[in-house]
């Protein structure tokens, strides 16, 4: 009988325990290319909070960015920038001035009723009384690691959904005198509204616009010294493009995902140490462009990941393009020792999809801080198992065959009343439902046998064959081709029964948009035996 805010505000004193903070909202990321024009030959900085508008959505840096122009005048493209760096869809705000009082874990309260606030986009700056001269303070996960000069403070949204920023105590972390001043800025954003597809950058001549207010250009000259700051006349300079979708937004964690997530926080202590914690520790802080992660020590790496290849003969797993790519950007030269990272995007499209190298920077940045110092964290990617409608009089199939040949054919009760086109409707919705992305995950079994037991249960529907339309060739009941779409020769079968992955496979539905075309319905005539006495 409890409402989900009065839900919400137990759960959430509740975890505050054992010191856990639920997640608020996270912004939409965009992965992007940037080149640069007209600058002269030299060391540059895009000062933070600059952003780029996109058809009035902005999107926005979070950090300072360095660059180096290495020749006059050209156009030149900007590769780290462009392989490191991610946007991030939003404004940043300067919040109302607040003068602390000299308290002991002095709080602020950041009251944004009504709006998207990027959970990990508040930074906090301090005017000391004695000095007058601005100082950057850090976020941290909890005060009670930071000894009494740590210049921390600690996030916390509360049951009202605004956020407490609270400060030390001069034991662990640093107090707040009388007359110290607190300047806040966040960044806001537009949630759904704000994402954008492949090519919105490149649409008109989107340029660079930096972040100017007095108080923060203030802020900005104490805190960073002897820059060369780019200008806003020269934000024209730049050009963007992005060939991939903006990520979703996430909504602040329910009730329910912070009871999920509070007990593994609790278990790792804010340290990377096992696998779960690292696990845990991804998929509650990148969970706006996360589906699903999996982490592996080196004897996983090499006796699932590496066998599966040589399994189906591929000879030297790790020169293959996608292995090489991560080996280049994220390893070292040491190959033992390692953390195996395998992360599968939030995506929208049922299709082959890798993370972003700035994606994967992102969250490589992240781990650096609380992992143990003598390990090294490598990406490597999951193998996709692509499904689809097929059966085989072989028990085999050719990777280039037309998976468009092959259908269901319902078989109606002939006493049925509904409609043909509602019968497929509710069988594309049963596909949809159990292949969404919202749902799957990295090793899970495919449940064939659920999924005949409800195309069964529809109502209208006798029975079910999967059909070759070409020769006619038929298989009661759900019958599914199985394959790897960069090594379709070497990893393809067919199946009717429940089908296993292994850890680090994901698998997707092929053209499941164009599935009710796939789906033809007919009639079935009932017969009766009469006995006669």
């Amino acid at each position: 009988m409890f409402s989900q805010s009065q839900l919400y505000e137990n759960m959430n004193q509740i975890v505050k325990l054992i010191d856990y903070s639920p997640i608020g909202f996270q912004t939409s990321t965009l992965s992007f290319e940037c080149s640069a024009s007209t600058f002269n030959t030299g060391l540059y900085t895009i000062p933070r909070y600059s952003y780029v508008s996109i058809n009035n959505i902005p999107y926005s840096f979070n950090e300072d960015i360095t660059f180096v122009k290495q020749s006059n005048l050209t156009t030149e493209y900007l590769q780290e920038l462009s392989q490191q760096k991610l946007l991030y869809q939003g404004q940043y705000q300067e919040y109302p001035l607040y003068t602390a009082a000299g308290d002991d874990n002095e709080t602020v309260i950041l009251d944004t009723a009504n709006e998207f606030v990027d959970h990990f986009n508040i930074n906090v700056y301090i005017k000391p009384f004695k000095t007058g001269i601005w100082e950057q303070f850090s976020s941290t996960t909890s005060l009670y690691l930071e000894d009494s000069i740590s210049k921390k403070y600690e996030i916390r949204i509360n049951g009202n959904y605004r956020y407490e920023i609270k400060f030390g105590n001069g034991i662990n972390g640093q107090k707040l005198q009388p007359g110290d001043v607190v300047a806040i800025y966040y960044l806001k954003s537009l949630g759904a509204a704000g994402e954008v597809g492949p090519g919105a950058l490149s649409q008109g001549t989107p340029s660079l616009i930096t972040y100017s207010t007095l108080q923060f250009n203030n802020i900005l000259n104490n805190v960073l010294e002897s820059q060369r700051f780019v200008t806003s006349n020269e934000g024209s300079n730049f050009s963007f493009n992005n060939t991939s979708n903006s990520t979703a937004s996430k909504t602040a964690e329910t009730a329910e995902e912070i009871r999920r997530a509070a007990p593994s926080n609790y278990q790792s202590q804010y340290r990377l140490v096992t696998s779960k914690d690292y696990e845990s520790f991804i998929r509650t802080n990148f969970a706006n462009f996360i589906t699903d992660v999996k982490v592996f020590n080196n004897w996983e790496y090499v006796s699932k990941y590496l066998n599966y290849f040589y399994s189906i003969g591929i000879q030297d797993p790790q020169k293959t393009d996608r292995a090489l790519l991560n080996q280049v950007l994220y390893a070292d030269a040491c190959n033992f020792n390692n953390v195996y990272i395998i992360v599968v995007p939030r995506s929208n499209n049922q299709s082959l999809n890798f993370l972003m190298p700035a994606q994967k920077e992102a969250i490589n940045t992240s781990i650096l801080d609380n992992k143990m110092t003598t390990t090294e964290t490598v990406f490597i990617d999951p193998v996709y198992k692509v499904l689809s409608l097929g059966v085989s009089d072989t028990g085999d199939f050719e990777p280039e065959l037309n998976t468009n040949n092959f259908q269901l054919e319902i078989i109606k009760n002939v006493s049925s009343r509904r409609s043909d086109l509602s019968i497929i409707n509710d069988i594309v919705n049963i596909f949809t439902t159990y292949f969404s992305r919202a749902t799957l995950k990295l090793g899970q079994t495919v449940d064939v046998r659920s999924l005949n037991q409800q195309i069964l249960g529809v109502n209208g529907v006798n029975s079910y064959y999967t059909v070759n339309t070409e020769n006619n060739i038929k298989a009661e009941g759900l019958s599914l081709f199985v394959w790897n779409p960069l090594y379709p020769e070497n990893d393809r079968s067919v199946v009717t029964n429940n089908i296993p992955l292994e850890t680090f496979e994901y698998p997707y539905f092929d053209n499941l948009d164009t599935l009710s075309q796939l789906i033809k319905v007919t009639s079935t005539s009932t017969v009766f035996e009469v006995n006669e006495y």
